[in-house]
């Protein structure tokens, strides 16, 4: 007997370990260097964020032509440059070529038992689908501009969520969730550039940007709610076993001071980040930050895997948004491994909010682990109460 959306979940691990791929074969393709355009917010976007994008929107909408959309990139850019667009076409058809080979190369027995294991052929038949043509590549994209998140279902994902870190070869998320009714309840993310060393103890490892897998594809985790989080490697030819990760067994309090705080590069974020070093202070932890990564959902894959175990959001004024798509699966990851994540109000975040999620139903934001979590949230508006809200 399937468990609830193991269909889905199969199909997101497919569809993200293709974008990783693709993402990660860019990478390699132009030695780590590879060049961005400008959007109109001055943040960076690459052929692989496009390309990504209309990956995972064709496979998932070809089995659920009914479920909506939420990603960041839009077709407008290629739409005004022909050339931009043949580009990103040219790696959707890269990645398809190699998705039909990897289906090709499954054995009837592989066949087989992925059908048993699904209760949608759709997601056990051979390859993912792909766009046929470089307009409904465009269309396909276009298909990530839903706004609302409240009801029904609603894949919100980021195709390259760290694209300033992807350009330069370090840490970057593929990241892909589905919404239901505003809750999530499938999370994947793929961590293309991330080495796990899976023969050691690799839960408390230390991650930073230049922690690359060289050889291979980085690793995914995974998961359902309610059903708790994975971890696997992405290997050339696949995905391998998945092994659980939790919070919530044989882990202990340890010294406040020993608290590895989460951060962006210092400076490089519109948040308050002084607050954040006073909270860190205040606790006896040192140094701050002990971990830095750009990528927001790398920074919950840190606290996933135990490298980290606070995240803070403490915005400078109440009318600050986040993108859902920064959020949305990663949230999912930690809080079902034994994570805990509120509002400086002790609310649950809410993603049925659309696209943005806002100060004024969300204010802020602690992400920490079970054991350190009350004392946390304490020293945050210890600190939030030296100045007027």
């Amino acid at each position: 007997m399937p468990t609830p959306f193991s269909d889905e979940l199969s199909l997101a691990l497919r569809t993200v370990y293709a974008a990783s791929r693709l993402t990660k074969d860019v990478l390699r393709s132009l030695n780590n260097n590879v060049s961005g355009i400008a959007k109109a917010d001055d943040s960076p976007v690459t052929i692989a964020d496009f390309a990504a994008q209309a990956l995972i929107i064709g496979a998932v909408q070809a089995v659920y032509p009914d479920d909506a959309f939420v990603g960041e990139e839009s077709s407008k850019q290629l739409r005004e440059n022909d050339a931009l667009a043949e580009r990103v076409w040219q790696l959707v058809q890269r990645a398809s070529t190699l998705e039909e080979a990897d289906a090709s190369q499954m054995s009837d027995v592989q066949h087989v038992q992925a059908y048993e294991n699904s209760t949608t052929s759709q997601t056990s038949s051979g390859s993912l689908s792909f766009p046929r043509s470089k307009a409904e590549m465009l269309d396909l994209i276009d298909l990530g501009q839903t706004s609302q998140l409240r009801e029904g279902r609603v894949w919100v994902l980021d195709p390259v969520d760290g694209t300033a870190t992807f350009m330069k070869g370090q840490q970057y998320a593929v990241a892909l969730c589905l919404v239901l009714d505003g809750e999530q309840q499938v999370g994947v993310i793929g961590c293309p550039n991330l080495h796990v060393d899976f023969d050691s103890e690799f839960v408390g490892m230390k991650i930073h940007e230049d922690l690359v897998d060289e050889a291979e594809y980085g690793v995914v985790l995974s998961a359902v709610q309610g059903q708790g989080t994975y971890i696997r490697a992405m290997e050339p030819k696949g995905l391998g076993e998945p092994r659980p990760i939790s919070h919530t067994q044989g882990y202990t309090s340890r010294d406040l001071s020993t608290l590895n705080f989460v951060e962006s590069a210092v400076g490089a974020t519109s948040l308050s980040q002084e607050e954040h070093r006073l909270v860190a202070e205040s606790l006896g932890a040192t140094p701050w930050p002990g971990t830095t990564i750009w990528s927001q959902q790398m920074k919950y894959v840190s606290l996933v895997l135990g490298a980290s175990d606070v995240h803070l959001r403490i915005p400078k004024t109440k009318d600050r948004f986040t993108m859902v798509w920064d959020h949305a699966g990663g949230h999912l990851l930690f809080t079902e491994a034994g994570g805990t994540i509120k509002d400086f109000d002790g609310k649950p975040i809410d993603f049925g909010q659309g696209r943005y999620l806002k100060g004024d139903t969300n204010y802020g934001m602690v992400c920490a682990a079970p054991w350190c979590f009350d004392t946390v949230m304490k020293a945050v508006k210890d600190v939030l109460d030296q100045r007027t809200r």
